[in-house]
C-alpha cells in the first residue's frame, strides 16, 4: 500500500514538464522510491502514455542486466520509438557508473522529463553539476514528520486517531522510517532490528565504500559519540581530545572525514552557531542531529537521559522539512536552541524537556529569549501537557502541537 506524502508531491509538481532535472535526494528507506512510484501513477493518470513512462529502480538490477551506461541508453532509447517525449524516472542513479553523462545526454536531446533520487549529497556535488550548470531542482527527502506517522496510523494500521497527541511517545522511541509501520506489531525490539539493518547498509555503502573508508571500529565510535551528544555543542577536536583520554588517539583531520561521509550519506546534518548580537556566524563548536532519532535507540538503546537532545532532534529535523534555515544561536553568554530563517521571516526556539512550573526552567527557557530584543516569533517547547503560560509574549507549546502547527487534518 502506498501512502501518498502529499507535502513533498505539492513542491515536485509544479516543475513537471519544465527543463529542469528533478533530483530527490534523503536516506537510504526514507521513501523516496515510493515517492517516485507515485509520480509515475500521477503521470499515467493524467493521460500519458504508460510506456512513455520509463522507470527504472537501478538497485533492482544486475550489472550484467543494466548497470552498464550503453545498455541502460539503449533501454531508453527504445522508448523513444514509441513516444516522441518520455518521462524517466531513475532511483537510485548513484549505482550507475557514468550516470552522469547518459542523463545529460538525454536532457540535451530535450526529449525526456528527467526524474532521479540518491543517498549520497554527492550526487549533487558530481560531474553532473558542472553538466548541467544550475539547471535541476532538489528536494530533499526525510522519514516521517509526525503528521505523516499519524496518517501511516490510520491508512496502514486501520486505526482511528481520536488524540493526535497521544502518539507522540511511540513517535518519539520509534522514529519515521516509513517501513515500520509494515509491522504487525509496533514492536520496539523488531523495529530498532529493521532501523539497524538500515543504519548497516547505510554505512557499508554510502559511507564507507563511497568514501574509501577502511576503520570500521573507528568509525562507529565517531557515531556513537555524535549520536550520544546530540544536542550538545562540541567539535572534532573535542571528539579526538575524548578519545585521547580513553587511551585511543584519533585525528581531529581523520575525525572530520568521518563526520563529512556521514553527513553526505545523510546519517547526521550539522548546525552552526550564529551570533545574535553581533549577527555572524560562530567557527568554533557546532551541534549536529540525526535524519531520525530511531538510529540512536537502535545503536546505544532507549535511555529517557537522551530525551533533552532527542526532542531537539525531532524539532530540528521539523524545521528542516518546513523549509527552515536552522542555527543553534549565542547571544552573549546565553544559548538558544534554534534561530531560524526563511526569506523575511524568523523565529526563536528553546526546547525542553519538561517546564511543571519550575521557576528555574521557566527563568532559563524564557529569560533567554526574553533577552532577544526583536518582534518575532519566540516558543519554548515541551512535553507539558498541561501547558505552563506564555511569558510576556514568549509562547509556551506542547511537542505534539508545535510539530502539527500547519496539518489540517491532525491540527489539535
Amino acid at each position: 500500500m502506498k501512502i501518498e506524502r502529499e507535502s513533498y508531491l505539492s513542491q515536485i509538481r509544479p516543475f513537471i514538464n519544465t527543463p529542469f532535472i528533478k533530483v530527490l535526494t534523503g536516506i537510504r528507506r526514507c521513501g523516496k522510491s515510493t515517492i517516485l512510484e507515485l509520480l509515475k501513477d500521477e503521470l499515467i493518470a493524467s493521460g500519458i502514455n504508460e510506456k512513455a513512462v520509463v522507470h527504472i529502480n537501478l538497485e533492482l538490477y544486475s550489472i550484467e542486466d543494466i548497470l552498464i551506461p550503453e545498455k541502460l541508453v539503449k533501454e531508453i532509447t527504445e522508448r523513444l520509438e514509441i513516444s516522441p517525449k518520455i518521462y524517466l524516472l531513475l532511483d537510485e542513479v548513484q549505482l550507475l557508473s557514468g550516470w552522469e553523462r547518459v542523463i545529460n545526454s538525454f536532457f540535451a536531446a530535450k526529449n525526456a522529463d528527467i526524474f532521479i533520487t540518491g543517498s549520497n549529497s554527492t550526487l549533487l556535488s558530481s560531474e553532473l553539476a558542472t553538466l548541467l550548470s544550475g539547471r535541476y531542482v532538489q528536494f530533499t527527502i526525510r522519514p516521517l514528520s509526525f503528521a505523516e506517522y499519524l496518517t501511516f496510523i490510520r491508512d496502514i494500521r486501520n486505526s482511528s486517531i481520536s488524540d493526535p497527541t497521544a502518539h507522540i511517545w511511540d513517535y518519539i522511541k520509534l522514529g519515521g522510517f516509513p517501513t515500520i509501520h509494515y509491522f504487525k506489531e509496533m514492536n520496539s525490539a523488531l523495529i530498532y532490528k529493521a532501523v539497524s539493518d538500515i543504519y548497516s547498509t547505510v554505512v557499508l555503502k554510502d559511507v564507507m565504500q563511497r568514501n574509501g573508508l577502511r576503520n570500521t571500529d573507528m568509525l562507529e565510535r565517531v557515531v556513537r559519540f555524535v549520536f550520544d551528544n546530540v544536542g550538545k555543542l562540541f567539535s572534532a577536536r573535542s571528539i579526538s581530545g575524548y578519545f585521547t583520554s580513553h587511551g585511543r588517539k584519533l585525528s581531529v583531520d581523520t575525525i572530520l572525514d568521518y563526520i563529512t561521509a556521514l553527513e553526505r550519506a545523510y546519517i547526521i546534518e550539522k548546525v552552526h552557531r550564529y551570533d545574535i548580537k553581533g549577527k555572524k556566524l560562530l567557527n568554533l563548536q557546532e551541534k549536529y542531529f540525526v535524519s531520525d532519532v530511531s538510529f540512536i535507540h537502535a545503536l546505544l538503546g532507549y535511555d529517557d537521559n537522551r530525551i533533552a537532545g532527542i526532542m531537539e532532534n525531532i524539532v530540528y529535523n521539523e524545521l528542516r522539512r518546513k523549509g527552515w534555515e536552522v542555527f543553534t544561536g549565542q547571544l552573549n553568554d546565553k544559548e538558544i536552541d534554534f534561530v531560524c530563517t526563511k526569506q523575511n521571516e524568523k523565529m526563536y526556539i528553546q526546547v525542553t524537556y519538561i517546564i511543571n512550573n519550575d521557576l528555574k526552567i521557566i527563568e532559563r527557557e524564557f529569560g533567554n529569549l526574553l533577552k532577544i530584543k526583536d518582534q518575532f516569533p519566540k516558543y519554548v517547547v515541551s512535553l507539558d501537557k498541561n501547558r505552563t503560560s506564555s511569558v510576556e509574549g514568549v509562547q509556551h507549546i506542547y511537542l505534539p502541537d508545535f510539530l502539527l502547527m500547519e496539518n489540517a487534518d491532525y491540527k489539535s
